[in-house]
């Protein structure tokens, strides 16, 4: 399923008129240009579709010479009309055996050339029509015959009937929309591919990927650094960052060992045992992170600018920044992925406005915002006043007096004094010792060696231990003496005792240090060197690094969203439904009489007796699908009939074989009058486009459900193509952008669309179409039946029913030979692949005269009728003057 081919078109001249405008050489090069719009070259083995009266065949034999002057091309011409047979002014040619005859000039031959004679484009059904009603019933045909595929199979079967001249015999089916479905869903699809302003989503800058960023993209717009980067050093070794961030990193160390060492027993025993005070060490720590921070802050300022200049990029390897060179920072990974994305998001049918606001999106997260920005994020993640937190003094706070230790110190000298007798002593002992550890406690707290500036103070609550562990002895010994405690069992009492004792002491020591620790943040002074380490490596990467990258990538994503918007205004802005009025605005088809618009044909007495056809008014080709006499399938005559026509001898021949008496045709001796309408007046005029035919059946859906989001793609896959060019100016210079024609290039596809939809249908994709094999079949498209086309050929595929172009008393002129008779079956590409596609039996694609067109509305069936011997005459100019002579008859050789 492809669009209309561009190759070796058919040109369509309209020759009728006086002169048709092509007079020389020139004239008709000039014609030639606007049929093909514009193009100054016609391709090799071109294509003519000429129109001609048949009246006038012979005048313009100059004009045919010219065309088939052009080189190798192949000709099909459409003679319109039934000239008389009596010779014209300066014309001799052989009598004629009806009483018309087609005058053909003799470069018009096959095989080459072939001649349609097209004797009454009415059929017969019309008296006096107008032009328009006869252009309107031309144009079917016409459209059909300037598809390629068509054109070359029909007029390889012209050139093999005897002169190469037939008279079409048609039934056909165009299946499409319905005007006021084509303008709806046209209007539609315009609006859902423009859309609103909203991006329909949000790129996270933790994941940009899963926002649908290209991943040569992400690193520019995320938050993350690039693997590429993380495994660069870029802190030059001996540098001021580097020198910084270790010393900040070793006393950060040293002040955690210590804290390490003074934890537990042994800290509560020796304390500092000659080491570093822990206040102290915390002090050099602080001081090393308030330098660090201090040194990133200058950096980050010194650093800041737009891109990265080379001013800016010494200043920061003198504070000892060193910047690697990465492949994330490349432009030429950029382009490629913008416009990966750009396509991406058009793919998704996402409209154009929302497609554009997601790359304008996608520049704001891309654009440098300076280092000295994230100065602020500096002070969140290292307050000023944090530093002098970590070496500040702060009150060292044993818990000697809260419940849990003085319960514990109670049972602890109660233990103590349950021994009878001992216990008088060693209870009061227990909890001497008790109060004395809680203040050793104290006494080792951190800042208190030195000149104590350090030193926050403190209390123990040892006085509360001492008072709780002397109401627990007291307990303790009554105890005793009351139940007679044996001394084995106040010996393990006391066992217990000495035990518990201390490390109840070393737990309120522990709990002490690890409180003022905390309050003081150190457990926060790692995390936050590094996080100033981090935000320094934001900034080496996003700020400084990737800068120019970045803003390479912010100029272009929004030079493409710049684009896409006046592509946006330009769809929006245009009519999507040209000539609305003007059709709207007709006379329609079935106004011309009260009844079935076929029934004046069906009064000829051609078809048999007439019969009672009025009594309920039907829609206009309705008579295809009825089982009553009509001028179809039971009335119209089958290829096997067209012998019963003429029964008398040929000329020069015997009489008609397999007929004992010959028919004798009332009107072969006259021309028949011409019929008038049944209230004697001229019937309204009909829009061309409108008028009704008896071989052409109009099927008018009015659009499936997926028939407007198929649309919307076939727009979108045609603007991403259109874009496709301009890539390459746009990675060059992003603000090239503003000069290129997008605007106009849109207007010309929506335009060429809407004349593609007019003469094609929908059921085809456009050339352009990215993924045609996935578009819904034609019934879907349509909302018609699926089988309207294969039910077509089923019943007509063999001609029968065929209609052909001419009037009941022009039947005379055709022969009687049936085997000369040729056929062509067409229909498009996608009524092969659909939900029920044509057979391949003798109705189906395997037959070898079907025809499957690449786009279309229409499918049916082309008989291709002989002409009796005489009826055509060859004639030739005479010298340079415009008469004609004759050559030779045209069937002498029959």
């Amino acid at each position: 399923m492809s669009a209309r081919t561009t190759t070796s078109p058919v040109v369509t001249l309209d020759l009728r008129g006086d002169g048709a405008g092509m007079d020389g050489a020139g004239g008709l090069h000039r014609a030639v240009r606007t049929a093909m719009g514009g193009e100054p070259h016609v391709p090799e083995a071109a294509r003519f579709l000429l129109v001609d009266s048949a009246a006038g065949l012979a005048r313009h034999q100059r004009t045919y010479e010219q065309v088939l002057a052009y080189g190798p091309v192949r000709v099909l011409c459409v003679a319109v009309g039934a000239p008389p047979a009596e010779p014209g002014d300066g014309v001799a040619v052989p009598p004629a055996p009806t009483p018309w005859a087609l005058d053909r000039p003799s470069p018009l031959r096959p095989p080459a050339v072939g001649v349609l004679w097209i004797l009454d484009p009415h059929c017969g059904m019309v008296t006096g029509p107008t032009p328009d009603e006869d252009e309107g019933a031309l144009r079917p045909l016409l459209e059909f015959l300037a598809d390629p595929d068509v054109f070359d199979a029909v007029l390889h079967a012209v050139s093999e009937i005897p002169d190469g001249v037939a008279v079409p015999a048609l039934r056909v089916l165009e299946h499409d929309l319905s005007h006021t479905a084509r303008d709806r869903v046209w209007r539609q699809a315009l609006a859902d591919l423009v859309g609103q302003d909203d991006p329909g989503g949000r790129i996270s800058v933790a994941d940009p990927e899963a926002g649908g960023v290209p991943a040569a993209l992400a690193p520019l717009v995320g938050a993350g650094t690039p693997r590429s980067v993380a495994r660069e050093e870029w802190r030059r070794a001996g540098g001021e960052a580097d020198e910084r961030f270790r010393a900040a990193g070793t006393a950060l160390a040293e002040a955690e060992d210590a804290y390490e060492r003074q934890r537990g027993a042994g800290g509560l025993l020796r304390g500092a045992a000659g080491a570093a005070d822990l206040a102290e060490s915390l002090d050099a720590a602080a001081a090393e992170l308030a330098a660090y921070r201090e040194t990133v802050a200058e950096i980050l300022r010194d650093g800041d600018g737009v891109g990265l200049p080379p001013e800016q990029r010494r200043r920061l390897y003198e504070h000892g920044i060193d910047l690697p060179p990465v492949p994330e920072a490349a432009r030429d990974r950029i382009g490629p992925g913008l416009r990966g994305f750009a396509q991406h998001l058009l793919a998704r049918r996402l409209p154009l406005r929302s497609t554009a606001a997601r790359l304008s999106a996608l520049s704001d997260l891309a654009t440098p915002t300076g280092s000295a920005a994230r100065l602020g994020h500096l002070d969140e993640l290292c307050p000023p006043g944090l530093p002098r937190q970590l070496a500040g003094p702060r009150p060292f706070e044993v818990r000697g007096a809260a419940l849990p230790e003085l319960a514990g110190g109670c049972a602890v000298a109660a233990a103590a004094g349950l021994w009878p007798g001992p216990g008088w002593v060693l209870g009061p002992l227990a909890a001497l010792a008790a109060a004395g550890l809680t203040t050793l406690a104290l006494a080792r707290r951190p800042g208190r060696g030195g000149d104590g500036h350090l030193d926050g103070g403190g209390q123990s609550g040892a006085l509360a231990q001492l008072c709780a562990g002397l109401l627990g002895a007291g307990a303790g010994i009554a105890l005793g003496q009351v139940l007679a405690v044996p001394g084995w069992l106040g010996l393990s009492t006391l066992l217990v005792a000495l035990i518990v004792l201390p490390l109840l002491a070393v737990r309120r020591w522990t709990e002490a240090l690890d409180s003022w620790w905390v309050a003081g943040g150190g457990h926060e002074g790692h995390d936050v060197l590094h996080s100033l380490d981090g935000l320094l490596a934001d900034a080496v990467v996003h700020d400084w690094l990737l800068a120019d990258a970045r803003l390479y990538c912010a100029d272009g994503a929004r030079a493409v969203a710049g684009m896409i918007r006046r592509a946006a205004a330009a769809a929006e802005g245009r009519d999507p439904a040209p000539g609305t009025a003007a059709r709207n605005g007709g006379t329609a088809s079935g106004a011309r009489d009260e009844g079935p618009p076929y029934d004046d044909l069906l009064d000829d007495d051609w078809f048999g007796p007439p019969s009672d056809r009025r009594s309920a008014a039907r829609a206009p080709y309705d008579f295809f699908d009825t089982a009553e006499p009509r001028y179809d399938d039971a009335t119209a005559q089958g290829w096997d009939d067209w012998d019963d026509w003429d029964g008398e001898p040929e000329p020069g021949g015997g009489p008609a074989a397999g007929h004992a008496t010959a028919w004798q045709d009332p009107l072969a001796d006259t021309v028949p009058p011409p019929r008038q309408p049944e209230n004697g007046t001229p019937a309204p005029a009909t829009p061309p486009d409108d008028v009704s035919v008896p071989w052409l059946e109009r099927e008018a859906g009015d659009g499936g459900p997926e028939l407007v989001a198929t649309l919307v793609g076939d727009l979108a896959d045609g603007i991403a193509g259109l874009l496709d060019p301009y890539w390459g100016a746009i990675e060059r210079d992003p603000g090239a952008a503003t000069t290129l024609p997008v605007d106009h290039k849109v207007r010309e596809l929506i335009d060429d669309e809407t004349a593609r939809l007019a003469r094609d249908g929908v059921a085809a994709a456009p050339a352009f179409a990215r993924d045609p094999a996935s578009r819904p079949d034609p019934a879907v498209l349509l909302g018609l039946a699926p089988d309207r086309v294969t039910r077509l050929f089923q019943a007509h595929g063999d001609g029968t029913g065929t209609v052909p172009l001419c009037a009941a008393e022009h039947r005379r002129l055709l022969s009687r030979d049936r085997h000369a008779g040729r056929g062509v079956r067409f229909a498009p590409e996608v009524a092969r692949h659909g939900e029920d596609p044509l057979s391949a039996d003798g109705h189906g694609p395997g037959a070898d005269d079907m025809v499957w067109t690449p786009a279309g509305r229409y499918a049916g069936v082309f008989r291709l009728l002989p002409l009796r011997t005489g009826s055509v005459r060859t004639v030739r100019l005479r010298g340079g003057s415009d008469t004609t002579g004759p050559e030779l008859p045209a069937n002498a050789s029959e």
